[in-house]
């Protein structure tokens, strides 16, 4: 029996197809996942300055629950679905002060098999209360 020695490259570019196919479609999945989480922060974060210069234009408790509702509004209207599970919390800060917090889980793009894979976004915006005070002779 003659032994065949193998020659030349044939077979060779569908053997690195296989296997650099999963790679490249693994680093694509992972460009859009990150830019949707860096898409949420950034709504996530508009969302919170909103509901809290809409909160410190009255700076009462009832205002602050208009920036929560501001903030909830534009979460809805932008983000539908990118953002699951969505808490807004508003704080009148020792009366001089409004902090909003948005916390939200971003959508996942892909899942593993046997693996969680969250990202969470959290953003807070702190603003001054805004009052009238008149000129001081």
């Amino acid at each position: 029996m003659r032994h065949r020695r193998l020659r030349g490259d044939a077979g060779v570019a569908t053997t690195e197809l296989v296997i650099a196919t999963p790679a490249f479609l693994f680093l694509i999945m992972m460009i859009v996942q990150s830019g949707l989480y860096f898409h949420a922060v950034a709504l996530a974060s508009a969302a919170a300055q909103d509901g809290a210069r809409t909160a410190a234009v009255g700076g009462t408790p009832a205002s602050v629950i208009e920036g929560q509702d501001a903030a909830t509004q534009m979460l809805d209207d932008l983000a539908p679905t990118l953002l699951q599970n969505r808490v807004v919390r508003g704080d009148l800060v020792n009366g001089e002060t409004v902090q909003m917090q948005v916390d939200a889980d971003v959508i996942p793009v892909f899942v593993f098999p046997g693996a969680t894979v969250s990202f969470h976004v959290q953003e807070v915006a702190v603003s001054s209360v805004e009052r009238f005070r008149p000129n001081q002779p």
